[in-house]
């Protein structure tokens, strides 16, 4: 029973980060099933928000934290270091975090895209 208040916490934290995370822009190709990330595509956001580096260091400055796609792009023995990552234009972002951490870290996010646009 515990194992499934879990999951009912983890899929309401799910719901709000996907569908808080479409409406600034971002898209979401795959809902998250199983863990609690959410890779996003910054492909429609303004410049320059739709580089995942530069993403991850205004948010930084906003005390949020994600991950570059570009991190979980695999590229053993950097062979393909001529052509750039296929996933630099991604985020990783947790809803691992309580509710209300979530909540606050999507409202910094969402301000933070609104005063690029």
């Amino acid at each position: 029973q515990e194992a499934l208040a879990i999951q009912a916490a983890f899929g309401e934290k799910r719901r709000v980060m996907v569908d808080a995370i479409r409406a600034m822009g971002l898209e979401v190709p795959c809902e998250p099933g199983g863990a609690f990330y959410c890779f996003a595509s910054l492909a429609n956001l303004p410049e320059p928000l739709r580089d995942g580096m530069a993403f991850f260091r205004a948010a930084l400055e906003r005390k949020v934290i994600c991950v570059p796609g570009e991190f979980f792009d695999v590229n053993p023995g950097k062979r393909r270091s001529h052509i750039p990552s296929r996933l630099k234009q991604y985020v990783r972002l947790s809803f691992g975090p309580s509710m209300d951490q979530v909540r606050e870290g999507l409202s910094r996010l969402a301000a933070m895209i609104d005063e690029a646009s």
